[in-house]
């Protein structure tokens, strides 16, 4: 008879033996800082992020910061991940344009999103718009070419059944090429989450008055290392909390198929 562990006790393993690697990780850096003001300078310590992330809860500096990062990311990545799905899927109905888009869509791909955070916020200025539209540039195309290969990847003996029973071409997109297609959708927005974030935290990095970004870069200009630690900490958080939201999302999707 095999030896099982109850699934509540299975859990809690796992649990536990995902926080061993993080309290290694914080008894180490703690026995390596406490004791030594030099090293408390470049790498802060355990006690010195725990004070700056209770001082900035009870500012509310955390709260608001954190909050117009999440705005701003959210916002493009919706965005990003929406429009980039339906111009992708779109190409499925000609691929003479999806031949010539395939160039254009790579080099937006390929440029560096820092090379093009000036351009964006000369012209959408310092305010919200130009990080959620740094957001969307970071997001569209990786949507796009997922999509785009999800429509393509449709078996083809579904398609040759759907025009042996006389199905349209609208028909068939809308029956068999986008419900094939999800997955993939799904699978853009769980690479589009870090993008999103990256392409609002490097327009506040640049130039804000206010997120994370501007937090992180006002705390290393005056060599506050715990709070940038906690900047970082927090935009971890809500990349965990995004991807949550997602996964769950495929989940519902995959039940519903």
């Amino acid at each position: 008879m095999e030896n099982t562990l109850p699934i509540g006790k299975t859990k809690l393993s796992e649990s536990i033996l995902y926080l061993l690697p993080l309290l290694a990780l914080i008894l180490v850096w703690s026995l390596f800082t406490e004791r030594n003001p030099q090293a408390q300078f470049i790498f802060s310590s355990p006690s010195q992020v725990f004070t700056a992330f209770i001082k900035l809860l009870n500012s509310g500096e955390l709260f608001r910061n954190s909050g117009i990062t999440i705005f701003e990311a959210l916002s493009g990545f919706c965005l990003g991940t929406i429009c980039g799905a339906l111009i992708g899927l779109s190409l499925w109905y000609s691929q003479l344009v999806a031949k010539i888009a395939k160039p254009y869509i790579t080099a937006l791909a390929t440029i560096p999103i820092f090379a093009l955070a000036p351009i964006i916020i000369v012209w959408f200025g310092i305010g919200l718009w130009s990080k959620i539209m740094l957001a969307f540039i970071s997001t569209v195309s990786v949507a796009i070419v997922q999509s785009y290969q999800g429509a393509m990847s449709v078996e083809p003996r579904f398609l040759r059944f759907m025009q042996v029973v006389g199905a349209t071409r609208n028909q068939i997109f809308s029956i068999i090429v986008v419900p094939s297609s999800v997955i993939w959708v799904i699978n853009a927005a769980k690479l589009n989450i870090g993008l999103a974030l990256l392409g609002a935290f490097i327009g506040e990095f640049i130039s804000s008055e206010q997120g994370l970004g501007y937090m992180i870069v006002k705390a290393s200009g005056l060599y506050d290392m715990a709070t940038v630690i906690v900047g970082i900490i927090m935009l971890i958080i809500i990349a965990l909390t995004f991807t949550i939201v997602v996964e769950r999302f495929e989940k519902l999707i995959l039940k519903w198929k």
